[in-house]
């Protein structure tokens, strides 16, 4: 390996960090807000609420995960597992998918 090469997964691990960090962030910041605005779903499906919360709690999960194994392999001095993309993919799959169950039970409660 060379120094551009060293550099680049250096530059690529930093990047990961920082995205699997903020996408932490993003879903920490959700389950706040959902737990925040669950007086308003009153009257709505308790199991569909709860498996939102159980959605974006486990794409937190997931990143936290991520973070915490790029951290890993960078004190170690190892690669990162290539099973990590995996963890950039689904994530914030499962983060969009919990903030939409959301929304449709926040219109839905809206509009009753």
């Amino acid at each position: 390996m060379d120094e551009d090469e060293i550099s680049a997964e250096h530059d690529g691990a930093t990047l990961l960090y920082d995205y699997f960090k903020h996408l932490t962030g993003l879903c920490l910041f959700s389950l706040g807000g959902v737990a925040a605005l669950t007086d308003k779903l009153a009257g709505r499906s308790l199991v569909l609420l709860v498996l939102t919360l159980l959605v974006i709690g486990l794409a937190g999960l997931v990143s936290f995960t991520a973070t915490g194994s790029i951290v890993d392999s960078r004190s170690k001095g190892k690669p990162i597992r290539r099973d990590i993309s995996y963890c950039r993919h689904a994530a914030p799959l499962m983060l969009s998918v919990g903030l939409g169950m959301f929304l449709y039970l926040f219109v839905t409660a809206r509009g009753h």
